[in-house]
């Protein structure tokens, strides 16, 4: 299993950072997401071994109008 760390630009809400807890994990792939407990902007994906992983959920927070980097991967 990898771990991927990223920072969304956006303030969102809690409940829209529950919302899209809930859409990454219906990514293949993705094993489990914890948002940041003092920063709603920070997200840490788990998922299994795959070698374009980190790029997929980028491209999956970009198409819903979010700004993601990637901080440890």
């Amino acid at each position: 299993m990898h771990t991927v760390q990223l920072h969304i630009d956006e303030d969102l809400t809690t409940r829209e950072m529950i919302k899209l807890k809930k859409q990454l994990l219906q990514l293949p792939h993705v094993v489990d997401v914890e948002v940041g407990r003092h920063d709603h902007h920070d997200l840490t994906v788990d998922y299994e071994t795959h070698a374009t992983m980190p790029m997929r959920l980028v491209s999956s927070l970009e198409a819903q109008g979010l700004h993601p980097d990637i901080i440890s991967g």
